[in-house]
């Protein structure tokens, strides 16, 4: 598909310095294998480019520095930077108290232009940083809802949906940015709640989706899944790729982990939709294998028709 203007998303990663941006776009760099577009413009402008090519979409993330100097400058020349956004999604630092008077201004500067511009633009804000040990702080849950009362009243036109972030915690991440592809089509929410109801029935680890380029396009995890083990999921996935490559004339792949004491088992299935190949993963415990065997074709049926409907 070439780059013409229908085929090409922006996403506007946004918020104060220090909030958290950078380090979710990392995350997700392991995840969507991003190309690096452009890496940097210069230092005044400050602004970080990533691309990938996400189901025939070309999806350019805007990773926009937020010092005071780069703020006041994203302002100055707001046309420039946040005309022709499809998603916007905003980070804040929801422990740092002392900069939320300010975080809360910035957000309604580049709210305010949207509103100007007549611009119908999806908006996620994520209080970042609500780290596993804050769960139950009360504190905190009710800034978060100070917050969100704050924000709706200011601007009750806006589509905003409310979410909760921590880099310690991986499926976070995963739900904010599962969300933000939901704008391009709603049949992103069944595959997600598809995966989240077999998880339960496979009694697995891990469900995930990606394409033959290792992109994830729908997963869903078990709390058993720690940072650590997610990591060297994703990194298990460029392999299985490369083995079922090899592979062409094999449909599945059953691959045990032993690093894992053995006890961990792969299994990896190819799906062809017209000329594309997805691979549906499932991970579980070895004694999970006949829950697997019974229920994964059902499974399957299920995802080839959301995909296919997809495509």
């Amino acid at each position: 598909m070439g780059e013409s203007e229908e085929s090409m998303v922006k996403i506007i990663f946004s918020g104060l310095d220090n909030a958290g941006k950078t380090s979710i776009l990392t995350a997700l760099e392991k995840k969507y294998n991003f190309e690096d577009y452009i890496a940097k413009l210069r230092p005044t402008i400050k602004v970080d480019y990533k691309k990938t090519i996400f189901m025939g979409r070309i999806v350019n993330f805007w990773d926009m520095g937020g010092q005071q100097k780069y703020r006041e400058q994203y302002k100055s020349r707001a046309e420039f930077y946040f005309s022709d956004t499809d998603l916007f999604i905003y980070l804040i630092d929801i422990q740092d108290e002392e900069k939320l008077p300010t975080s809360i201004e910035y957000l309604n500067d580049v709210l305010d232009f949207f509103a100007e511009s007549q611009m119908d633009v999806p908006i996620i804000i994520t209080f970042h940083k609500f780290d596993p040990d804050l769960r139950n702080d009360e504190v905190i849950l009710d800034r978060i809802e100070s917050l969100k009362e704050q924000i709706t009243k200011k601007l009750p036109d806006f589509k905003i949906l409310f979410q909760q972030t921590s880099i310690y915690d991986i499926i976070s991440i995963v739900q904010l940015v599962s969300y933000g592809l939901s704008i391009f089509d709603e049949r992103f929410f069944d595959l997600s709640e598809l995966m989240e109801k077999y998880i339960d029935i496979l009694k697995s680890l891990s469900l995930i989706l990606f394409d033959q380029n290792g992109i994830i396009i729908s997963e869903f995890y078990s709390e058993e899944i720690n940072q650590d083990l997610y990591i060297e999921l994703l990194e298990d996935i460029r392999e299985h790729i490369f083995i079922l490559k090899r592979m062409e004339e094999e449909h599945t792949l059953v691959n045990d982990l032993t690093d894992m004491e053995g006890k961990i088992m792969w299994f990896l299935d190819r799906i062809q939709i017209k000329n594309e190949n997805f691979f549906l993963s499932a991970l579980i415990n070895k004694d999970k294998r006949e829950l697997l065997e019974d229920n994964f074709g059902n499974l399957r049926e299920e995802v080839v028709n959301i995909l296919t409907e997809m495509f």
